[in-house]
């Protein structure tokens, strides 16, 4: 029973298709209103107009609303620390299921970074959002280990045995967008950028705005990430369109430009790689310094004119492997790093031969393969180099990785025969050329190691004098420039093996045979910088 004006109950028509609720508030008889037919109009303006309002999404039981993905798809992510997204993304691509057209995610609070993969499945049940946007913890968004259950038979294989040190799991993630959107991913120009999950594409949407950044983005280089210290490509930021942005001439905006690059990969070193000259044996970095300070103005220097240790810029790097992890150090104005070995580097470390014996590595820079060598279960390593810079990265590497060592004396007048039965290192340095430490090494190595480029051949014969008289293998170095397509390089690097071989025999061995020929990287077109592994046998008896 009601008093006053008559409250009339709502009927289905007073609510829209979405549920709102009374869109007509006029509820009194056509006697009180005598000009019914105009407010009539006016109702039906307004109901017009709020029928055209989407309606919001059903709700669930505190506050909770259901939102699917326009997709109805999830696609598998694979989850790593951001120094290994270079690594991960190689595995993903030589197993054919890393997926280009959809952004990597990078989670800067966990240092996480997540890359997506060719994986897709459709979604088994609603995702549920909170009233704040934000996803909820249903158990498919949640990260799964490596070794879950529900992606034996999902992920090749290869994935798992090769980046297990890699990765930190995977995780099932709703696209923003359908995967199929992504087959054309051009962008109009009038479009507006989203935030971009690489660290160099929002220093250059925030540095020069989103309509430059359209014409910026096909020149971005690509870089490498070390510790405190990013590295780029030769060509970085030297195109005509960066050129005219970040003139010669206008050194407060190029600062200003490469502090945001620094700022924004959180590191305090920026620098461009230069182009080391081929017949530098030394292998001298030529760094073009972009941000921080490599060398001290006031650097005291020694003998030789160079900076002393103390006074230059040191990085490093965590290289997994399936064996466990080597640490890398090095000063990048004195001396070069290649990411490129990667391949070979974790080859070494799971040799199943070298377990217990001595292994000579001649040219060995900053422990490439030494570290590797050691990994694998070697007893000792000789490593040979004459870069001070290379022999101090390879100590302090040798510090970071608990093992053992001891610096040789070069100038020693008399080296011993048995220095390597009499102590206890682990990694003995010998800081000068490989056939001065001879006395030392002769006959005592299972495995000799060739790592210089472009050619260690001229080092052939004291690597065959360091193998036991019983024999042992050589993995030889080497550059080859060839043409024909895959068939001329695999014809071109058994010719360069059979030379190999035939120059062993002529050493005094009385067998050499190719067991592995294997390839590292490409160095330009038709260059190919590869391994050739041989089994040497025992000594001839004369």
């Amino acid at each position: 029973m009601t008093t006053g004006l008559a409250a009339a109950r709502p009927t289905s028509s007073d609510f829209d298709s979405g549920g709102r609720g009374i869109v007509q508030t006029d509820r009194t008889s056509s006697t009180k209103h005598p000009k019914k037919k105009e407010k009539d109009v006016h109702r039906r303006r307004r109901n017009k107009m709020t029928n055209n309002v989407p309606a919001p999404p059903p709700t669930e039981p505190g506050g909770r609303s259901r939102s699917p993905s326009p997709s109805q798809e999830e696609v598998l992510y694979a989850i790593c620390g951001r120094r290994s997204v270079y690594e991960l993304k190689l595995v993903l691509k030589r197993a054919s299921i890393f997926q280009p057209e959809l952004p990597i995610i990078h989670d800067s609070h966990a240092d996480q970074t997540k890359i997506p993969t060719k994986l897709i499945r459709q979604l088994t049940k609603t995702r549920t959002m909170s009233s704040s946007g934000k996803e909820g913890t249903e158990e498919e968004a949640r990260p799964v280990s490596v070794d879950d259950p529900a992606l034996v038979g999902l992920l090749p294989p290869t994935v798992i045995s090769s980046a297990r040190d890699l990765l930190a799991g995977f995780q099932w993630i709703i696209p923003s967008s359908p995967v199929s959107d992504h087959a054309f991913p051009k962008r109009a120009a009038s479009r507006p950028l989203r935030a971009s999950a690489s660290p160099l594409q929002r220093v250059i949407q925030t540095f020069f705005g989103p309509r430059l950044t359209h014409t910026l983005l096909p020149q971005l280089p690509k870089w490498e990430l070390y510790d405190d210290f990013v590295l780029f490509q030769p060509n970085a930021f030297l195109a005509p369109c960066f050129s005219a942005l970040l003139p010669q001439d206008d050194p407060h905006i190029r600062a200003t430009f490469f502090a945001a690059i620094a700022a924004e990969f959180r590191v305090s070193h920026v620098a461009r790689k230069g182009l080391i000259s081929r017949d530098d044996v030394s292998r001298q970095p030529r760094l073009d310094p972009l941000h921080g300070t490599f060398i001290r103005s006031t650097a005291s220097t020694d003998a030789r004119g160079s900076p002393s240790f103390e006074e230059v810029f040191w990085t490093g790097t965590r290289f997994p492997t399936a064996q466990g992890a080597i640490h890398y150090v090095w000063a990048p104005s004195e001396t070069m790093y290649s990411r490129g070995n990667s391949p070979e580097k974790r080859r070494i470390a799971g040799l199943s031969n070298v377990a217990g014996s001595v292994v000579v590595d001649m040219c060995c820079g900053i422990g490439f393969f030494a570290f590797g060598y050691l990994l694998a279960g070697a007893a000792q390593v000789l490593g040979c180099e004459i870069s001070p810079w290379a022999v101090e990265g390879l100590r302090r590497g040798a510090i970071l990785n608990k093992v053992p060592y001891e610096i040789v004396d070069p100038n020693h007048d008399q080296l011993p025969a048995d220095l390597l039965d009499s102590t206890s290192a682990r990694l003995v340095i010998f800081p000068g050329m490989n056939e001065l430490a001879l006395p030392i090494y002769r006959h005592r190595a299972t495995h000799v190691n060739l790592g210089l480029l472009p050619s260690s051949v001229q080092f052939l014969p004291q690597a065959v004098h360091a193998l036991r008289p019983q024999g042992g293998w050589l993995h030889v170095h080497g550059e080859l420039a060839v043409g024909g397509g895959p068939a001329g390089r695999l014809l071109g690097a058994k010719l360069w093996a059979d030379e190999l071989v035939k120059l062993v025999l002529s050493l005094g061995r009385q067998s050499a045979k190719t067991v592995g020929i294997h390839w590292i990287k490409s160095i330009g077109p038709a260059k190919e910088h590869l391994v050739v592994e041989l089994e040497v046998g025992t000594i001839k008896n004369n």
